[in-house]
């Protein structure tokens, strides 16, 4: 080797050192690690097997990240634990999108979630991003908090908040014509089964009284409901809401639990289809006809059939509602309230 190249091992190497001591520019050499594409695959392999004979083995993207204010990185935050996102079908396409776009920007993705174990644990907010995604949080939580006192870039999914950019369908419209479309089919007594309007919520209640709580994307599609059915004269307090938690063993759970503590109850309006599948598996067990005794609506469009039966359900693009909310946070550029297209799809459930 060079006797220049020796004096390199004296002190830190960094990206500035490497450059002198190898008579290139500071930027050629951050660019084998950071803009490869733009070098020869000859200059690149020089740079990064001279660095490796140093025990250089690139840039130290903290102390960049520390120095510039820039972390190649955004977070999604999400009301559940980790594991929900590799469990529930719309989230599933809705990370797919947004992996999609961090990809192509050559960005990296933490994902952020609101509970930590069986406890419930309050998540901390420790990770070094450039902005983040909030996912229909529950938004008093204290990582919430947490955030938008970071003044960071930050788009939500599902809710608005008036100083960020959002991407949603328009979940009042939408579960308005599921409530408009069931009273036209003749229901009148209704059940709802739906995720928490804030953490630990569970359990019946009529809708008489207005929901309240910082789920806004529960609140938005239960009042929309409440609104229907006082616009049609359908009584509010022969009308119950379930409050669960999301998945299909617990939606199976709140359909029991309202049919029979209400069995004067012909509709079951699920805030997603895996609580419908759940309602579905109870009613198909226990001999209940649908839509005959029981009619049955989901919403997202994940689960297209349950057991052989059509799902009445709400359809929505969750991979580009996942794109278009990366492409919102990178461009920070002025409020933006993206509404995305949604369709009801009649089926056999209903």
């Amino acid at each position: 080797m060079p006797d220049k190249y020796k004096d390199a091992r004296k002190g830190r190497i960094t990206i500035k050192s490497l450059a002198k001591e190898m008579n290139i520019s500071h930027t050629t050499v951050s660019n084998a690690w950071n803009n490869p594409d733009k070098l020869s695959v000859d200059l690149r392999d020089r740079i990064l097997t001279y660095a490796e004979s140093l025990g250089f083995r690139g840039p130290d993207k903290l102390a960049r990240a520390l120095r510039t204010g820039k972390s190649d990185a955004i977070g999604v935050i999400f009301n559940d634990s980790m594991s929900y996102v590799f469990i529930d079908s719309h989230d599933i396409k809705l990370m797919r999108g947004i992996a999609i776009r961090c990809e192509q920007q050559n960005i990296n993705l933490v994902l952020i979630p609101l509970q930590k174990g069986n406890a419930c644990q309050t998540a901390s907010l420790t990770t070094l991003v450039d902005g983040y995604i909030l996912n229909a949080t529950y938004n008093n939580a204290a990582v919430i908090q947490q955030t938008l006192a970071r003044h960071l870039p930050i788009v939500t999914l599902d809710f608005q908040l008036p100083q960020y950019s959002s991407v949603s369908i328009d979940n009042t419209c939408a579960m308005r014509d599921i409530a408009t479309y069931l009273i036209q089919k003749g229901h009148r007594h209704f059940g709802i089964i739906a995720f928490s309007s804030r953490p630990g919520v569970q359990g019946l209640r009529h809708l008489e009284r207005p929901i309240t709580g910082d789920n806004a994307l529960m609140l938005t599609r239960v009042n929309a409901c409440r609104e229907v059915f006082h616009e049609q004269a359908i009584p509010l307090n022969d009308s119950w809401l379930c409050e669960t938690q999301h998945d299909e063993h617990h939606g199976e759970l709140a359909a029991e639990a309202l049919l029979t503590t209400h069995p004067q109850i012909t509709a079951l309006t699920c805030l997603s289809d895996r609580f419908a599948v759940g309602a579905v598996n109870y009613c198909q067990r226990n001999n209940l006809p649908i839509p005959q005794r029981v009619a049955i609506t989901g919403f997202d469009n994940m689960t297209p059939e349950v057991n052989g039966i059509g799902l009445t359900t709400i359809a929505q693009d969750a991979e580009r509602k996942g794109e278009i909310a990366v492409e919102l946070l990178l461009r920070n550029g002025p409020i933006t309230h993206y509404a995305l297209e949604y369709q009801l799809i009649v089926r056999e459930t209903a």
